[in-house]
Formats: C-alpha cells, sequence, structure tokens
C-alpha cells in the first residue's frame, strides 16, 4: 500500500469518493451479469441503473474535486443518461 502511495502520490482520504464510485462503476457491470445469467437472457434491470447513476455522481463530485474537466462533463452526462433510463425503466410495464 505504501508503494501505491508513492507511486501516484495518493492521499487516500481525498480519493475516496472516486475510488467508491469507481468501484459501484464496476459493480454495477457485475450486478448486470449475474441477473442476466440468472435470467438466461441479457437484462438491464432498474437496480443497474440505480448503482450507475450513483457510481455516476460520486465520480462527477472526483472529477471536481480533482480539478477534471473533462471527467466531471462525462460523468455528468452519464448520470443525466442513467436517471432517464432509470425512470423509463421503472415506468416500463414488467415482463408477462
Amino acid at each position: 500500500m505504501d508503494q501505491l502511495t508513492e507511486l501516484f502520490q495518493i492521499e487516500w482520504r481525498q480519493e475516496i469518493i472516486g475510488l467508491f464510485g469507481g468501484a459501484l462503476f464496476f459493480g454495477s457491470w457485475l450486478l448486470q451479469a449475474w441477473e442476466s445469467r440468472k435470467a438466461g437472457r441479457s437484462i438491464v434491470s432498474p437496480r443497474f441503473f440505480m448503482l450507475r447513476a450513483l457510481a455516476s455522481a460520486l465520480l462527477a463530485l472526483e472529477g471536481a474535486r480533482s480539478g477534471s474537466f473533462s471527467i466531471f462533463a462525462v460523468m455528468s452526462a452519464t448520470l443525466l443518461l442513467m436517471l432517464y433510463n432509470l425512470r423509463l425503466s421503472l415506468r416500463a410495464k414488467p415482463d408477462a
């Protein structure tokens, strides 16, 4: 851990939001794969969009904190898209 801290000059307390957001972003793909495997077909559930929206919000905050406009802009746009998809998926009629 000390080697990583030295190599990247990391202050872990400052990085926690971005790391948590990244873990949620990756976790949303694990959730999607697990739910698809369970269903026997590719699916994207409202839970996927909820996780992805939360991850996008955290990563947008990290972009703002670190002064990276590109990360902030991309993750903010992704957040809006995920909220839109979440709204659509919650309004959709369940499969029969």
